[in-house]
C-alpha cells in the first residue's frame, strides 16, 4: 500500500469539512448537512431524476436517499413531481432555494480557498495546481468502480 494512500484518506476527510465550515462562517450559510449539499448536486447537474437514478448516482441505498429526499423537500430544498409516464414513479428537481444556496456557497468557498491558498508558500501553490488533475483522474478511478 502506498504512503500517500493512507496519507491523503486521512487529509480528504478535514480537509471537506474544514472547507465547509469555514465557507457557512464567512457568509453565515445554513448547516446543511454534507449529503443534503450532494443531493441538490446531483439534481443540478442531471435534473428531473427519479430517487432510484438518484440513489444509483450517488452509491447510496434507496431507503437513505429516500430519507433524504423527505427531509429535504420538508425543507423546500427539493421538489418531488409525479412522473408523467409512470404515476408511481417520482421526478426530483432542485428547487429555487437549493440553486441560490448551492451558487452562494460555491461562490463563498470560492473565495475561502482563494483567500487560504493566498497563504501558501509558492512552493505549495504550483504542488497544489500539479496535483488537480491527479485528484480529478482518481475521483473517476473511484466513481468507476462504485458503479
Amino acid at each position: 500500500m502506498h504512503s500517500s494512500a493512507i496519507e491523503l484518506g486521512r487529509q480528504l476527510g478535514p480537509l471537506r469539512r474544514s472547507l465547509l465550515r469555514a465557507t457557512r462562517e464567512a457568509a453565515d450559510l445554513p448547516d446543511l448537512p454534507d449529503s443534503h449539499v450532494e443531493v441538490m448536486r446531483a439534481l443540478v447537474d442531471k435534473p428531473s431524476m427519479s430517487p432510484g437514478v438518484l440513489a444509483a448516482h450517488l452509491n447510496l441505498a434507496r431507503s437513505t436517499v429516500s430519507n433524504l429526499i423527505k427531509a429535504m423537500v420538508d425543507a423546500g430544498l427539493v421538489e418531488r413531481s409525479i412522473s408523467s409516464n409512470d404515476l408511481r414513479g417520482a421526478t426530483l428537481t432542485a428547487s429555487t432555494k437549493a440553486l441560490r444556496l448551492l451558487a452562494e456557497y460555491d461562490t463563498v468557498s470560492s473565495q475561502v480557498l482563494s483567500d487560504a491558498l493566498d497563504e501558501l508558500t509558492v512552493d505549495s501553490r504550483r504542488a497544489l495546481s500539479a496535483a488537480i488533475p491527479a485528484l480529478a483522474d482518481i475521483t473517476e478511478i473511484l466513481s468507476r468502480r462504485s458503479s
